[in-house]
C-alpha cells in the first residue's frame, strides 16, 4: 500500500516543514512505501493529488492545518482513495473533530493501522466541497481578517482578535434562506452551515454536528447588539451560545442562501464564492483515516 505525503510547508507560519524528519523517520520504521511532496500553493496540492489518482497512491496524507485538508479532500471526495491527517495548522478544527492528535508520532501510528470511516462532506454550488464548516456574514468577514493580519497570532487568539476588530464596523444584514420547502427571510449577523462541529481554532458554532448523520446542522446567529454580541461570544467555545434567543440551529440536508450584501463564503477557512451559494451534504463521500 503505497502513500503520498503532502506537506504544506505554509502551514502555522512555516513551523511545518520542521515535521519533516519525524514523519519520515516514524514512516521508515513502519516499513510504509511513501512519498514525500512539499506543496508550493493550493493549486499545487489539488493537481498534485488529482495526477496521482490513477497510479498506485492508495493513501494521500495531509500535513497542515484546516486549509491543506481542504484541498486534499476536494481531490479526493467520492473515489475509493483514503485521506489522512496529520495536523499541523493554527486551528486544527478538523482533526479535532475526529479525535485526531496534534502528537506527530501518533499521527504516523494511526495512519499505520489504517482504520477507516466514510463520511460526508458539505458541496457549495455543485463544485466545491468541504470538511467541517462554512460560513457567510460576520464570520467570513472575520475569516479574512485572520488568514491575512500580520500580527504573530495563532488559533483562538488570532480568531479572537479578528472578531472583534470586525465588530468595530460590522452591521448585520438581510438574508434569504430556502430549505426544504421553505423560503425566510431575516436579518441577522451571520449563517454557518456545519458538517463538524467547530472551527476558528475551537469555536463550538454547532455543537452537536456530526459528519456521519447526512445532515448539516445550520446556526443563524440574528441581529443582535454588540454589547449582546460580547457577552454572547465567549460562550461559543463551550457550545452554550445556543440557548440565546437570538442564535437558533436547526438541521437540512440542503440550503440556499443569499443576501442584500455581497457576503464571500469561506468553507474550512479558505475562500470559496460569494454568494448566493448552495450547499448540499454528500454522504459517505470521503475515506478518512481515524483513531481506534
Amino acid at each position: 500500500m503505497k502513500t503520498l505525503i503532502i506537506l504544506n510547508p505554509s502551514a502555522a507560519k512555516g513551523s511545518a516543514l520542521g515535521l519533516r524528519d519525524i514523519i519520515e523517520s516514524e514512516f521508515k520504521k513502519n516499513n510504509m512505501d511513501y512519498l514525500l511532496h512539499i506543496s508550493k500553493s493550493s493549486d499545487d496540492i489539488l493537481t498534485t493529488v488529482k495526477s496521482n489518482l490513477k497510479k498506485d497512491f492508495s493513501n494521500f496524507i495531509a500535513v497542515g492545518g484546516d486549509g491543506t485538508i481542504h484541498y486534499v479532500a476536494n481531490a479526493l471526495a467520492g473515489t475509493d482513495k483514503k485521506i489522512g491527517v496529520i495536523p499541523a495548522g493554527s486551528g486544527n478544527d478538523i482533526a479535532n473533530c475526529l479525535g485526531i492528535s496534534p502528537d506527530v508520532k501518533k499521527c504516523c501510528h494511526i495512519i499505520h493501522k489504517g482504520r477507516i470511516k466514510k463520511i460526508d462532506t458539505g458541496l457549495i454550488n455543485n463544485k466545491y466541497y468541504y470538511l467541517c464548516v462554512a460560513g457567510s456574514g460576520f464570520d467570513s468577514q472575520v475569516n479574512y481578517l485572520a488568514n491575512n493580519t500580520r500580527l504573530p497570532l495563532k488559533g483562538p487568539a488570532r480568531y479572537n482578535y479578528a472578531v472583534y476588530k470586525t465588530l468595530i464596523t460590522f452591521k448585520p444584514k438581510k438574508f434569504s434562506l430556502n430549505y426544504d420547502s421553505k423560503s425566510r427571510r431575516l436579518h441577522g449577523m451571520m449563517i454557518a452551515i456545519s458538517n463538524m462541529a467547530s472551527y476558528g481554532g475551537g469555536m463550538k458554532v454547532t455543537p452537536d454536528a456530526t459528519p456521519e448523520d447526512g445532515l448539516f446542522d445550520v446556526c443563524i446567529i440574528k441581529k443582535m447588539s454588540k454589547m449582546h454580541f460580547i457577552k454572547t461570544f465567549p460562550k461559543v467555545y463551550e457550545g452554550k451560545h445556543t440557548s440565546d434567543k437570538n442564535v437558533e440551529i436547526f438541521r437540512t440536508s440542503s440550503i440556499k442562501i443569499d443576501s442584500d450584501y455581497h457576503f464571500s463564503v469561506f468553507a474550512d477557512g479558505e475562500y470559496i464564492c460569494k454568494l448566493p451559494a448552495t450547499f448540499e451534504i454528500i454522504k459517505e463521500n470521503l475515506n478518512i483515516i481515524v483513531p481506534d
